[in-house]
């Protein structure tokens, strides 16, 4: 019941859905993007809207993930991961299936580009919102107390620093 558990956290426009795509497809693994099911909430509407989504994204995500490991499926989730209750969750399951757990957390330090990123963003999921630079800036992200590797998506190839993390 092992297998690996690769958890992509950052805040919006820093590139996580990009890299998380191209180290599930390196590894290889299941991509799980939490908007993708935040989306499908929304346009099922089982939720009112994209602000009522709350944690139910993250519930059918750990679902999903939960049945990808007990199959042998490596599994690459992407989404902010804010709080420690986002995460806590895909903890617990690592354990459970005494998967590797690897946290990665993605930044940009160049302002622009990571604006630029940002504004130029279209959604590509039905019922998708996208953020706007104000939202993203207002966004604080909490400590990560998992010991995790930090990736700048502004230098260099992250998707080679997160699988060297991983491999390493």
């Amino acid at each position: 019941m092992a297998g690996v558990l690769v958890v992509v956290g950052g805040l919006p426009g820093v590139g996580k859905t990009t890299v998380a795509q191209a180290v599930a497809a390196a590894l290889p693994a299941a991509h799980l993007r939490i908007d993708a099911f935040e989306a499908a909430l929304v346009r099922q509407q089982l939720v009112t809207g994209p602000g009522d989504v709350g944690a139910h994204g993250y519930d059918l995500a750990t679902a999903a993930a939960d049945t990808c490991l007990s199959a042998g499926t490596d599994v690459v989730v992407d989404a902010v991961f804010d709080v420690a209750a986002a995460r806590r969750p895909f903890r617990e399951l690592a354990a459970r299936h005494g998967a590797r757990v690897h946290w990665v957390r993605l930044i940009c330090t160049d302002p622009a580009e990571h604006r630029r990123r940002v504004e130029q963003r279209t959604a590509d999921l039905a019922g998708h919102t996208v953020p706007t630079w104000a939202q993203v800036q207002g966004r604080r992200l909490d400590q990560w107390h998992e010991r995790h590797t930090v990736v700048d998506t502004a230098v260099a190839d992250p998707v080679a620093a997160v699988l060297a993390a991983i491999r390493g």
